[in-house]
Parts: structure tokens; C-alpha cells; sequence
């Protein structure tokens, strides 16, 4: 008996702090000591529960890919008269980026492919779970993140929203490129005339005419014209939205976290069963007082 009265004394100062001054350390390990086993108890009620949580929670994976934005030519001519070619985004990756966040811009194919087609709001859900963010010092380039309860069903929706992308960003460019192409037709056809009417010039010899200097000039200038154009088209085709390198898809799963899971299902259990001891010498002393 005459042991227990120190630790009695020990843990009301605990509880309601010594008239002499501050708990002490001793004080504290004194009380640690006594209530070991209820601090133990509710740690391991902690670690099972995140185990049984860990059981449960379906896993996550997460595929990831670098796409390029789609570019076209944007032509000019220099002080020297010759073509010099530039390349402008068909779409800024933060144009994209905002297009994506509306659950209007995914079509019903993309949302199976994502495994989000017996969810209600399904665009919604899934314009919510992809992730697409833009390099720092990188104009044309975005990172596409995509999520899934298996390694591969994270990759195929990461392929079906690229492949949106791609559809997407080749609609926008196309009427453009449709009146480049009546652009060119067009000039071909003036080039074939004034090559025509030089030809007859020349045949004439009447070449030193003025009319004759001029069409000269609107050939050259009908030349240049006419590979600029010509480089836009391409370049719609050879620029096309693109992966940078193929989608990586990892087989380790990114959620849950094990080891964040059952350090606070341990550290959470040991609070509680400080709370709880705690409260129970609270109540103890409280009877002893009736």
C-alpha cells in the first residue's frame, strides 16, 4: 500500500498540477508507468485498425505522359526576302488545361476508356481525377497524369484523354489549314499565268518591258509565298500533338501509403490511450472525493 501513494500523488499533480510548482518529468514517467498498459492496449487497437484499413481501401495507380502541343508555321519573310519559318502552339498548354477542367470536353468513349462510365456525373468525376499541369520554361509541353485501380487501367485512360487531345487540337487547326490550302491553290495558279506570259515574252522578245519586269518580280515573290504555305501544311502533319516519350505506367501503387497509414494508426492509438487514461484517473479521483 504504502508504495502506491507516490504514484497516486504523482498523477494528481499531473492531472491538476503541484501547489509547489510545474509537473515534472519524474511525474510524468511515474504516470507513463502506471497506465503502460492501457497506452499499450489502445496502440495496438491503432495498428489494427490501419491494417484492416489497408485491407479494405482499394489501391490506386498512376500513369503518367509528357505530351507536345500540335504546332503550325507561321511564315514571314526577313529583310533578306527570304522565308524564315517559326512554329506557334495550335493550343497553350494553359488554354488546355483549363478546356480540360469542364466536364463537357470529355467525350462518352474517353470516360469508359477512365472506367467512369457507372458513376453519375461521370465527366464530372473524371475531369476532377486526371491531373495536367505545365513545365516551368517548357512553351509547348504538358504533363498528363491519370489514375486507376490497376496499373493498366491508369494507362489506357491516360491514352484515351492524349487521343482527345490529339482529335481536339487537329479540329481546331483545320480550318485554318483549309484556307491556307485555297491560299495555295490559288497562287499556283497565278504562278502557272505569269510564268505563262514571261514564256511569251521571251518568245516575243519583249522581255525589257515594264510588264514583263513586273511579272518577273510577282514570280519570285508568288515562289516564296507559295513554300511558306506549303510549310504550313506540313508542318500540321509532322507537329501533330505528340508524345514526348511513351505513357509510363507504374506497377508499385501510389496510395495508400503504408507506412504514413500504420505510423498514424500507432501514434494515433497511443494518444487515445493517454486520453483515456488520463480520464479514467480523473473519474477515479473524482469517487474517491465522494
Amino acid at each position: 500500500m504504502n508504495d502506491s501513494r507516490p504514484y497516486s500523488g504523482n498523477q494528481d499533480k499531473l492531472l491538476l498540477g503541484s501547489k509547489e510548482g510545474d509537473i515534472s518529468f519524474i511525474d510524468i514517467l511515474c504516470f507513463l508507468k502506471s497506465v503502460y498498459k492501457i497506452i499499450a492496449i489502445a496502440g495496438v487497437a491503432g495498428l489494427v485498425i490501419s491494417v484492416g484499413y489497408l485491407t479494405v481501401i482499394p489501391k490506386q495507380y498512376e500513369a503518367v505522359a509528357q505530351i507536345a502541343m500540335a504546332q503550325v508555321s507561321a511564315a514571314n519573310n526577313n529583310t533578306n526576302n527570304k522565308p524564315n519559318f517559326l512554329f506557334v502552339n495550335i493550343e497553350e498548354p494553359a488554354l488546355l488545361i483549363a478546356r480540360l477542367s469542364l466536364p463537357t470536353s470529355f467525350t462518352p468513349q474517353v470516360i469508359e476508356a477512365c472506367g467512369f462510365q457507372d458513376q453519375a456525373n461521370a465527366a464530372l468525376a473524371l475531369s476532377k481525377s486526371i491531373k495536367l499541369t505545365a513545365p516551368k520554361g517548357i512553351a509547348n509541353l504538358v504533363e498528363l497524369t491519370t489514375f486507376g485501380p490497376t496499373s493498366q487501367s491508369a494507362q489506357e485512360c491516360n491514352l484515351g484523354v492524349f487521343e482527345l487531345i490529339k482529335t481536339t487540337q487537329s479540329q481546331i487547326v483545320a480550318p485554318y489549314i483549309t484556307d491556307v490550302k485555297v491560299i495555295l491553290d490559288d497562287d499556283i495558279e497565278r504562278l502557272a499565268k505569269a510564268r505563262e506570259l514571261v514564256s511569251r515574252a521571251d518568245k516575243s522578245g519583249s522581255a525589257i518591258g515594264a510588264a514583263y519586269l513586273s511579272t518577273r518580280d510577282e514570280i519570285r515573290d508568288l515562289l516564296n509565298e507559295i513554300a511558306m504555305l506549303r510549310n504550313v501544311v506540313i508542318s500540321s502533319q509532322n507537329r501533330a500533338t505528340r508524345l514526348v516519350a511513351p505513357i509510363y505506367a507504374n506497377n508499385t501503387p501510389i496510395a495508400p501509403k503504408k507506412v504514413m497509414v500504420l505510423a498514424a494508426g500507432i501514434f494515433g492509438g497511443l494518444c487515445l490511450g493517454i486520453l483515456i487514461a488520463l480520464v479514467r484517473q480523473a473519474v477515479l479521483r473524482l469517487l474517491k472525493r465522494v
